[in-house]
């Protein structure tokens, strides 16, 4: 249910570059992309993992969940100033030249984005996947609506970020009246709790910051190249959402049950994430092979010719799907191993600004495109490293090897399968459309012959969907 809300959610999200790319001229998109990428860029840098913390924190104590909220409720209080006085103190070196004077409007979204962002994790934790689906799905079309409205009738740049600022206004004075009609947010102060909501918050936030400094390679491109590349850029990397959706649902709905198995035996932790990761890869594999074959038409269809020269970014980008299957710092954290994650990210890093730095000045887009691909993909090889040493287990027992590899082959079959139907019919909608029916006919007979147990969960848990059962 959370991964089907999550991939309603970002459809929905991705109508706004098809409808702005078609209402605005590609300057005036870039400088939106512009002002977005750095109040994103610094508003996923200050949030410092605090709501991923705080679903740990209420799976393990749900008795203070009350004074765990309101701490991180404090917390995102205090980074959201700072961010918003750091953006206002360094302008000049923040805001790219061509929204410098939108300046105090980006300081005010980034201060109102940071706070407040509990609900999801308050959910989570309980399970109430129905409440998360209602709460993500409701915000983005507020979202979506106030900025597609500003664009059509107001076609001013500086009023649509006005729209967006108040936006997030309404958003925040929502949930902050939700919070304390139930009492979940009190004016009490509890010292020993925001300690220990702060030791553990600075290894993780630490990781985090270092893992969201890897995308900076947006904001360099957004203010040495201008606002063309940077609309290109952006273009190319909107497949990475996918695997964020459906491999941070499961996550995040097994994660509480991770913690609290791990405190009687991290090895049943990690079977749990072990059998989530085969669904997740058995997912991600077969849309990275049809996103890469197709990647051309897609991005022609989806953005205009206009964006066509995204094309080779775009299929590089893809290889972030299949990294981002390998998510080793979720069962580390499930036993509090959260300095892993920051040093893995601070490794990652360095090679992302070396790649920058080397390949930018000659190659453009190529040098952050490699950047952060090759720095995740050594991220990944690090954690599963250390994932090795704290469970010690071999490699050959971190994963299920070999259900992953049976997944890879019933994609290759399926690829196989859609380039000889495209061989022999005439290009257009109607043979993809056919090829479409003959990878997923392929694919999915494959995954039910050698997949059959993982095949049996969703089936089983669609079938108690479709009854209306609850789950044992």
């Amino acid at each position: 249910m959370l991964a089907s809300a999550r991939l309603l959610n970002q459809a929905l999200a991705l109508l706004s570059p098809l409808l702005l790319v078609r209402l605005l001229e590609i300057a005036e998109y870039g400088r939106y992309r512009q002002f977005m990428a750095t109040a994103m860029f610094i508003t996923s840098l200050a949030g410092f993992a605090l709501a991923a913390n705080l679903n740990y924190l209420i799976a393990r104590s749900p008795e203070r969940q009350a004074i765990d909220l309101t701490n991180t409720c404090l917390l995102m209080l205090g980074v959201s100033l700072v961010s918003a006085l750091l953006v206002i103190a360094l302008r000049q070196w923040i805001v790219p030249p061509e929204i410098a004077g939108s300046w105090l409007l980006l300081a005010v979204y980034v201060f109102l984005f940071l706070n407040l962002e509990v609900l999801v994790s308050y959910w989570l934790a309980h399970g109430q996947s129905v409440q998360v689906m209602g709460y993500t799905l409701a915000i983005t079309v507020w979202r979506l609506a106030t900025l597609l409205a500003a664009t059509f009738w107001l076609r001013d740049m500086e009023m649509i970020f006005v729209t967006l600022v108040c936006a997030e206004a309404l958003k925040n004075l929502w949930i902050y009246t939700w919070l304390r009609r139930r009492g979940l947010l009190v004016f009490r102060w509890d010292g020993p709790a925001m300690r220990e909501q702060v030791r553990l918050a600075a290894p993780l936030g630490a990781g985090s910051v270092l893992y969201k400094l890897n995308d900076f390679g947006k904001v360099v491109v957004g203010n040495q190249m201008g606002p063309v590349p940077m609309a290109i850029y952006t273009t190319a990397a909107y497949q990475v959402p996918l695997v964020n959706i459906v491999q941070g649902a499961l996550a995040d709905v097994i994660f509480p049950d991770m913690v609290k198995r791990s405190k009687q035996d991290p090895a049943r932790g990690l079977l749990l994430w072990k059998r989530a990761q085969v669904l997740i890869f058995a997912v991600i594999c077969p849309s990275w092979a049809l996103l890469t074959y197709w990647a051309d038409p897609i991005v022609r269809a989806l953005f205009t010719d206009a964006y066509v020269a995204a094309v080779p970014f775009f299929q590089v980008f893809l290889l972030l799907m299949l990294r981002q299957c390998f998510q080793f710092s979720t069962p580390l954290r499930s036993v509090e191993d959260n300095k892993s994650f920051a040093h893995a990210n601070l490794v990652s890093l360095l090679i992302n600004a070396a790649f920058i730095v080397a390949l930018m000045p000659k190659f453009g887009l190529w040098g952050p495109t490699l950047g952060l691909v090759v720095g995740q993909t050594w991220s990944s090889i690090y954690l599963g490293g250390r994932l090795m040493k704290r469970y010690q287990l071999p490699l050959s027992e971190i994963c299920q090897w070999g259900k992953l590899g049976l997944a890879l082959l019933a994609t290759l079959a399926a690829v196989a399968a859609l380039h000889v139907s495209q061989l022999y019919l005439p290009h257009g909608a109607a043979s993809m459309l056919t090829g479409l029916a003959v990878f997923s006919l392929v694919y999915l007979v494959a995954a039910r012959v050698i997949l059959r147990e993982e095949y049996g969960y969703v089936m089983r848990a669609l079938s108690r969907g479709s009854l209306g059962r609850k789950p044992a």
